[in-house]
């Protein structure tokens, strides 16, 4: 790996994070709403680091936890996403042994501490990145995915870099809690009731039932975890006994009801806050959602924006970005809102204080924007069969010409290799090892970008797609 910028003395930009952090923001003391674990999904979300890759300049570090598949890595490079990269497992590597579960879920910044704490001799870009740091080198920059408790163990470890917020602020305007209050501050209608027991909850809950279904909402639940469609007495009843019996075992409920509203459209805006307390706009993207779990965003057009403008949306935006900049938070903004179906724009759903798919997909955008084209942020839950390499789908998405070949041209742009084959990869070395494993086919997913010149030819895209995976006898589940 080249390290010119070292050599002249750059300090590049490390760009990290774990996704669903709002797993390590959540207090340990807080009841839980019922849920089915699934390690498959768990394996796949601490391999969604690569996505970061849109956020890495030619001079910039992308520090993920494991090896990208070379052959992604060459592919994105000829792109023109240039960007060196740091990894701390390679679980292809037959030599290494396979990390052990607790470690390998371990949140990226301390994953980084212990690497820095015992850096091996080949890892030569974090020793000499990490030198330039400790020798006082100004201007270094750690461009989080999210801010962790773990982010300030490296901040000291590794530092110094450029001021973040502190953690307390980060997990406070993260809180549903908090977004419910923040339109309440500015004088904007809140859907949202807080409850802090079962007793409340039902409470609140008998009176929701009365005109429709409502959502129960964890503070930190996120997309397909942590909320609940509450639509009867009896459902609401069975959750009710669920918290009532942590709470007799010293647990504290607090959660946020809102009504089910009649939506149209789910969309983000993103924003960037300086320290100074500047507020920059980034963009606004149509989200796709199937059954309240994410499955894409897209650039919204200008009379969707328009739209927005004329009910008043930004007025509101600018109000609240000032609000968390008082409150002590610079960064990254995501707020999720949506458009009823008489019409009416609800402002603010949730604050994603972090970076999002949204923003992904926005950067990712810079690439084809000049020549007039705009990508799909999507992604595809597949099961692979018994020696599927991800070399194979790169094959067979060129073989098909349905590979993007550059950035002026249309096509399906894969995103991330390790979110595809993580779960195949740790079943094959487990059987290898000797490990019985029980008989499925492993989980992945399949994040693309499809890059087209409008919706009915990304769809047309897509549906290629499902065929060439169809044709490599890997399931789709969605």
């Amino acid at each position: 790996m080249k390290m010119s910028s070292s050599e002249a003395g750059v300090i590049p930009k490390f760009v990290m994070g774990t996704f669903d952090p709002e797993t390590r923001w959540r207090d340990s003391q807080i009841a839980r709403l019922p849920s089915m674990p699934d390690k498959d999904r768990e394996s796949i979300v601490l391999c969604m680091d690569e996505l970061l890759f849109p956020f890495c300049g030619p001079e910039d570090v992308l520090y993920s936890r494991c090896k990208i598949d070379p052959a992604l890595q060459e592919y994105l490079d000829g792109l023109g996403f240039s960007f060196h990269t740091h990894y701390h497992f390679d679980l292809n590597d037959a030599k290494e042994p396979l990390p052990d579960p607790d470690v390998f879920k371990r949140c990226m910044f301390r994953l980084a501490v212990d690497q820095a704490e015992h850096i091996k001799p080949a890892n030569r870009v974090l020793q000499a990145v990490g030198s330039g740091y400790r020798s006082g080198a100004a201007g270094a920059v750690l461009s989080p995915y999210a801010i962790t408790a773990d982010t300030e163990a490296y901040l000291h470890a590794a530092g110094p870099f450029g001021p973040l917020p502190d953690l307390e602020t980060v997990v406070r305007v993260n809180s549903k809690l908090y977004s419910n209050l923040l339109l309440a501050r500015i004088g904007e209608k809140c859907y949202g009731t807080e409850v802090n027991s079962a007793a409340e909850m039902e409470a609140a809950g008998h009176n929701l039932l009365k005109r429709g279904p409502y959502l129960l909402k964890d503070p930190f639940g996120v997309s397909g975890k942590g909320n609940l469609l509450i639509h009867s007495e009896m459902m609401q009843r069975r959750i009710a006994d669920h918290l009532h019996k942590q709470e007799g075992s010293g647990l504290r409920s607090q959660f946020l009801l809102e009504p089910l509203l009649p939506k149209e459209t789910d969309f983000s805006s993103h924003w960037y806050i300086h320290e100074s307390g500047k507020k920059e706009f980034i963009s606004v993207q149509r989200m796709i959602n199937h059954q309240q779990n994410y499955s894409g965003s897209i650039q919204a057009d200008e009379a969707f924006i328009g739209k927005l403008e004329k009910a008043g949306y930004f007025n509101v935006m600018e109000q609240s970005l000032r609000l968390m900049a008082n409150d002590g938070y610079h960064g990254f903004v995501c707020f999720d809102s949506m458009i009823l179906e008489d019409g009416e724009v609800v402002p603010i759903v949730e604050i994603n204080a972090r970076k999002s798919m949204g923003l992904i997909n926005a950067h990712l955008d810079k690439c084809w924007e000049p020549y007039g084209h705009s990508g799909w942020l999507t992604f595809l839950s597949l099961g692979l069969p018994e020696g599927f390499v991800f070399g194979t789908l790169m094959r067979a998405l060129r073989d098909s010409g349905l590979l993007l070949a550059a950035p002026w041209g249309y096509g399906i742009v894969p995103l991330s290799s390790n979110t595809v084959m993580v779960n195949e990869i740790l079943t094959r070395r487990r059987i290898e090892e000797g490990t019985p494993i029980k008989g499925s086919m492993p989980k992945g997913r399949l994040y693309v970008a499809v890059v087209g010149h409008d919706d009915g030819q990304r769809s047309e895209l897509v549906n290629s797609l499902r065929q060439v995976l169809a044709d490599l006898s890997v399931r789709v589940y969605n």
